[in-house]
């Protein structure tokens, strides 16, 4: 013990301090008073905890020590409890949780099987969009020239072939159609390709920059994804699979297998002084963009296999289902619905109208079909669509519109006299697509009444998802091609106004959203 006078050491059985005579106490503590739950004098239970009892009239105050601090309470009475290390409840929680996703996907072998058919189905259709292509480009040519065009753009091995029997030079062709490039550029990825030849006394260059060139090839991931969400729908109500789980699944899956084919895509190749003999040197390569693979892997999976898979999964019980979900889910499914339905009307207006002999081709008269039929859907809401080529600094622009009747004379010899015979291709008038779209748009707000109540804070949240929908479609059909050469440049583009058309888009969609609104509005009080 410590001598609180002398403050020195002493046995803890002396009383007295030897030095100052002064009396050794344990360690000091704070008192403070509490009272007796019973009387020590007469034992009556102190029901009012008084200072005093109610029965005798003895004190009943007693003199306790004062705890002075939280942490000496909290070691006093914890001290042999064991407190658990948060981060290994967290990492523990982790581990099981990976342990149970294991275990699922181990009992449940076919719950990728849909997104794996979709991607399968992506490379078949590709395959035959492929073959489609090269028997119209080499229809008018000749057996020896059909042989060299295939080669040059399927299998270059036997123009390789050919190139070194006739002149002793070996060279490594790339190929330019191979089935990992053409799945990547049906997704709209901005693809270039650089090349040089360099024969000693002279260095010719080429590059081409291709941005959405392809976008009428996307009904290919379109069909493909729709097939598979189908198929998952069907598969998550029978097997009581997470329906939306599953989609965010399937789109990882789908992103990094497409991610992956955009980087076999690469491919560079060089041919050195020693296998051409010393007459010239070819440089060639292929690069894509991954970001533009990553976004539009990521849309079109979420929009198109989810969007199938949850029409699919609820059946006929969609609009009952849609009522018990956030209000937000509904605008979207009712966006993509209004979107894919206008979409398919005009693609449908556009085929029917269409000259199949002067196409030569059914997969040509499709794809034609979903690049105008698509300008036409986004022209319903009053926009334009620019066309622009240069060549060697001479430039024409041409501007459509839907309700334009005065074309210029190029865009009116190549798509009326070449595709349409001269005719206006329109089967429907023009006014009757823009009304099929406000009658589209205004059914979707006479269904989701009962969610917006003719609030325009709502309609305008409506109106901004539909009209962000719209803007992703124009990025998709905005067409850029760029071809340079050393003694040349040539660029060709197609592309909408965008401040312009989202305003428009925005003022028709929650205009006309309103109006359905107002209709079941004046029904109900009717």
């Amino acid at each position: 013990m410590t001598c609180r006078h002398c403050h020195e050491q002493h046995p803890n059985y002396f009383t007295y301090c030897p030095k100052t005579n002064g009396v050794i106490e344990k360690e000091p503590f704070k008192h403070t008073y509490a009272t007796n739950d019973f009387c020590l004098s007469c034992g009556t239970k102190n029901e009012e905890s008084g200072s005093f009892c109610s029965q005798c009239g003895e004190i009943t105050i007693k003199r306790v020590e004062q705890k002075t601090t939280f942490n000496k309470v909290i070691s006093e009475t914890l001290k042999n409890v064991n407190v658990p290390n948060m981060g290994n409840i967290k990492g523990q929680e982790l581990k099981n949780a990976s342990k149970e996703k294991v275990n699922f996907f181990k009992n449940n072998p076919l719950f990728f099987v849909p997104i794996v058919v979709s991607i399968l189905l992506i490379f078949m259709f590709t395959f035959i969009a492929k073959n489609s292509f090269l028997d119209v480009v080499t229809a008018d040519l000749d057996h020896e020239q059909s042989a060299i065009v295939k080669a040059i753009m399927s299998d270059p091995s036997e123009l390789e072939d050919k190139i070194y029997k006739e002149s002793g030079i070996k060279l490594s062709i790339p190929k330019i159609l191979s089935l990992p490039s053409l799945v990547t550029v049906v997704h709209n990825v901005k693809a270039e390709w650089n090349v040089v030849l360099d024969a000693g006394f002279t260095n010719n260059s080429i590059h081409i920059s291709m941005d959405n060139v392809l976008f009428g090839l996307m009904l290919i991931p379109f069909i493909a994804l729709a097939i598979g969400g189908v198929i998952y729908g069907i598969l998550a109500r029978k097997k009581n699979w997470s329906l939306y789980q599953g989609i965010v699944y399937s789109t990882i899956v789908y992103v990094i297998v497409m991610l992956v084919v955009s980087f076999i895509s690469k491919f560079s190749t060089k041919l050195g002084q020693v296998e051409t003999k010393g007459l010239f040197m070819i440089e060639a390569s292929m690069d894509y963009s991954a970001l533009d693979m990553i976004f539009s892997a990521t849309i079109l999976s979420i929009v198109i296999f989810g969007f199938a898979a949850i029409l699919t999964y609820f059946n006929k019980s969609i609009f009952e289902k849609l009522s018990y979900q956030v209000k937000y889910v509904q605008y979207a499914m009712f966006s993509v619905a209004i979107t894919f339905i206008g979409l398919l009307i005009n693609f449908s207006n556009i085929y029917f109208s269409l000259d199949k002999k002067v196409l030569e081709s059914e997969t040509v008269s499709i794809f034609s079909s979903i690049y105008m039929g698509t300008w036409n859907w986004i022209c319903t809401f009053f926009s334009k669509l620019h066309m622009n080529t240069s060549l060697d600094g001479f430039s024409e622009n041409i501007t459509y519109s839907l309700f334009d009747n005065e074309k210029s004379e190029v865009y009116q010899s190549y798509f009326y006299n070449s595709l349409f015979e001269g005719e206006k291709y329109s089967l429907l008038p023009s006014f009757i697509l823009v009304l099929i779209t406000i009658v589209l748009i205004s059914a979707a707000g006479y269904i989701l009444y009962i969610v917006h109540r003719m609030n325009w804070k709502e309609c305008l949240i409506f109106a901004g998802m539909f009209t962000a929908l719209q803007l992703m479609i124009i990025y998709f059909v905005n067409i850029q091609l760029d071809f340079a050469a050393s003694d040349g440049y040539i660029q060709f583009s197609f592309s909408f106004e965008i401040i312009l058309t989202a305003l428009l888009v925005l003022i028709v969609s929650s205009a006309s959203f309103a109006a359905g609104g107002y209709l079941r509005q004046y029904q109900l009080k009717k």
